[in-house]
């Protein structure tokens, strides 16, 4: 999947394909421990996207980056770890304490029994890394309001219907930084993401795989 997202990644971050493929590299061994720590329990959808988050960061050099949906932690442990590479960043995740897997895979390691919201981040990343148990609406407007520290990449991955997906588009894109990412799962569940770009006249939108779509704040980075 990274091959064929290669070149929009670079559009996205400007980076040649000589320095995404070294993001790629050095992120094969990080996401093999991490594939081992979880066993069968993450989707396939997960075992796509994350790695393409972890290059996308690394890539970009964010410094605060902020997600809505998290329940192993999967995807929040490859943004952290490349938080880590990079030297300097935030991440805040904003998830409800309930799990959203309908029924666990037999091979999973004790299923998710005992396992709280984030189990799959370890001591060593929680540094740089703020939860926020609770729905979006709940946390992402104290997050957004104006005088905050602006977002260099936003990621929805929460309740993936029109009025949430609209609603938090809608409430963090004004806190992007220029030249900062929009992105978004499941971009084809519902209108809601090209509806949102029609209204906002963007342009140039990205989709990294099936589903996760990335699109760029026009101007130049702050």
């Amino acid at each position: 999947m990274y091959l064929v997202a290669r070149p929009a990644l670079g559009r996205l971050t400007g980076r040649r394909r000589a320095e995404l493929d070294g993001y790629f590299e050095e992120l094969l061994p990080l996401h093999a421990a991490l594939r081992a720590e979880a066993g069968a329990l993450p989707t396939a959808g997960a075992l796509m996207q994350a790695p393409l988050l972890y290059v996308l960061v690394r890539a970009l050099g964010a410094r605060r980056i902020l997600e809505t949906g998290i329940s192993s932690g999967y995807s929040a442990r490859l943004i952290l770890e490349a938080i880590a590479r990079n030297g300097a960043g935030h991440l805040d995740s904003i998830g409800v304490e309930v799990f959203g897997l309908s029924e666990l895979p037999r091979s999973a390691p004790d299923g998710l029994k005992g396992r709280r919201v984030g189990w799959l981040v370890p001591e060593r990343l929680r540094g740089p890394w703020s939860l926020h148990l609770g729905t979006s609406q709940e946390h992402l407007p104290a997050l957004v309001a104006p005088g905050s520290e602006p977002i260099d990449l936003f990621l929805h991955d929460s309740l993936h219907q029109y009025p949430t997906m609209h609603w938090e588009f809608s409430t963090a894109f004004p806190a992007l930084a220029r030249g900062g990412l929009l992105a978004s799962h499941d971009v084809h569940a519902n209108r809601a993401w090209p509806d949102f770009l029609n209204a906002n006249g963007l342009r140039g939108d990205e989709v990294l795989d099936h589903d996760l779509g990335v699109v760029r704040r026009p101007g130049p980075p702050s």
